[in-house]
């Protein structure tokens, strides 16, 4: 498997003027983050572990911000072009020694790419005289295609690459595996008067040892003029969206916790920071819905939900800067069941007070002790799988028991579980008390609670004693296996 990758940043990037001028093209930030160590962060999450960077045009002051840079902890061999005005295939040139008779990856600083099309790049399988590229064969979502290096790709083979190519239907994406016959290839071309990286290319392509491997619909862009780069920018925000998001997130919280992300991404702060935020957001919350008339209940709904849309960008943050960790899962995670106890602990004392009758605390806090057990189990879980995300969790839920074999319980569970999403009950909670709907939220809190607090128990006990998570002196009984899968018949 490919583990080391060459990275070139050696030119001036003439194009990327006006207000990034006063800094090197690899240092200019995209949403919060230098071209150069995006790209090396990108590697490295794809599996890289050493790289070899060329540098040339102001060498000295690249190299000085990323050793200062804490996050920035991969092998990074720096290799000098003092040739950098020249074509890219002169930079690749200077990077052979460094790597030697293996198998690299080879990248451009100044491309964002997703790391899945480095990881695909990795696992290529090619003969020792072969390289592959990275193309999209989505042209007319291309940015600037009329600035792209257009590749003709014939049976998964590249016949010819050039920027002026008119029969072309794919684009370079500016990532390739290869071996070190490109180098051979690129000294052949500067021979021949073509000191480019698609001259040496085109050299193997016509001998019939360059493979095109197409992207998909994977994420890249090439940032190349101010224009691109706000283009890059929007790309990447717009890219936040997890399959796991639910209705309203999807539809609605994430339209707004994305532009909200896209300026914090700008300032110092950390997704811990934010998640803490967003716990406090859901205080002042609590404060408003434990008062008895309808205003104070509408500003806490609001509010509620508002912490809803805010929750998503500590994540969103931590995608776009690299700032993901499990003590960040972990923090985001206790920061968001302390504030749902604390606010709905506060709505059953402020209905309580708004209607005197005892039996609603009763009720009330049987609803909340099924959660707080519920809770406990999932960290329990948490804990013992090595996650500290509660998205773990759910994906366990819909993924442990094939569906042929989900027992009724575990049926209906998966069906109403879009309920105990955040984005959904706090947008409810938002809609309802605005509507001044007190009881009915509350009727909904209370019975919700404990049915979900039921599903939670018993597929949490059931997967960790079929896993062995824990020491267990009896067997699970058919009857209890059926309230959560059929395995048992």
């Amino acid at each position: 498997m490919v583990t080391k990758a060459v990275i070139i940043a050696a030119g001036r990037g003439s194009r990327l003027k006006g207000r990034y001028e006063h800094v090197p093209k690899p240092l200019v930030t995209v949403a919060g983050v230098g071209l150069l160590k995006r790209t090396i962060l990108t590697a490295k999450r794809a599996g890289i572990t050493d790289f070899a960077i060329v540098t040339g045009y102001r060498a000295d002051e690249i190299r000085a911000a990323i050793e200062s840079d804490e996050q920035v902890d991969v092998n990074i061999d720096w290799v000098s072009n003092d040739r950098w005005e020249e074509g890219n295939g002169i930079s690749v040139l200077v990077a052979q020694e460094s790597i030697g008779e293996n198998a690299f990856i080879l990248m451009m600083s100044d491309h964002l790419i997703d790391s899945q099309i480095i990881s695909g790049l990795r696992s290529a399988n090619l003969a020792k005289d072969e390289c592959a590229l990275a193309v999209d064969s989505r042209i007319d979502r291309i940015f600037d295609e009329e600035d792209a290096t257009k590749v003709l790709v014939n049976g998964g083979r590249i016949e010819a690459i050039n920027k002026t190519l008119d029969d072309h239907n794919a684009i370079d994406a500016g990532v390739f595996v290869c071996n070190p016959t490109l180098f051979d290839a690129l000294e052949r071309s500067v021979a021949d008067g073509n000191d480019s990286l698609s001259g040496g290319i085109q050299i193997l392509a016509s001998e019939g040892r360059m493979r095109a491997e197409d992207i998909g619909e994977l994420f890249w862009e090439d940032v190349d003029t101010p224009e691109s780069l706000v283009h890059a920018e929007r790309a990447l925000v717009r890219s936040l969206g997890k399959p796991t998001d639910g209705f309203v997130s999807r539809h609605f919280n994430r339209k707004i916790s994305t532009r909200i992300s896209a300026l914090l991404v700008k300032t110092p702060l950390t997704p811990n920071q934010l998640s803490i935020s967003t716990m406090f957001i859901s205080f002042i919350a609590a404060w408003f819905v434990a008062q008895t008339d309808y205003m104070s209940l509408a500003i806490g709904g609001i509010l509620f939900q508002f912490a809803s849309i805010i929750d998503g960008c500590d994540g969103e943050v931590a995608k776009l800067k690299f700032l993901g960790s499990q003590f960040g899962e972990w923090v985001d995670t206790v920061a968001d069941n302390v504030s749902y106890l604390v606010f709905f602990s506060a709505f059953v004392y402020g209905t309580f007070q708004h209607s005197g009758d005892p039996r609603v605390l009763t009720l009330s806090w049987l609803a909340l002790g099924s959660i707080v057990v519920a809770i406990s189990m999932v960290y329990v879980y948490l804990r013992m799988s090595g996650s500290g995300s509660i998205v773990s969790f759910t994906q366990a839920f819909s993924n442990e028991v094939p569906e042929e074999k989900r027992g009724w319980f575990h049926r209906f569970s998966e069906r109403i579980k879009f309920a105990s999403r955040r984005d959904y009950f706090a947008a409810m909670f938002c809609v309802l008390a605005v509507a001044n709907a007190r009881w009915t939220i509350f009727w909904i809190y209370a019975l919700g609670a404990m049915t979900i607090a039921a599903a939670i128990l018993i597929f949490v006990g059931h997967m960790m004693l079929s896993r062995g998570f824990w020491p267990s002196s009896s067997e699970v009984t058919a009857e209890e296996s059926k309230l959560v899968s059929e395995k048992a018949n």
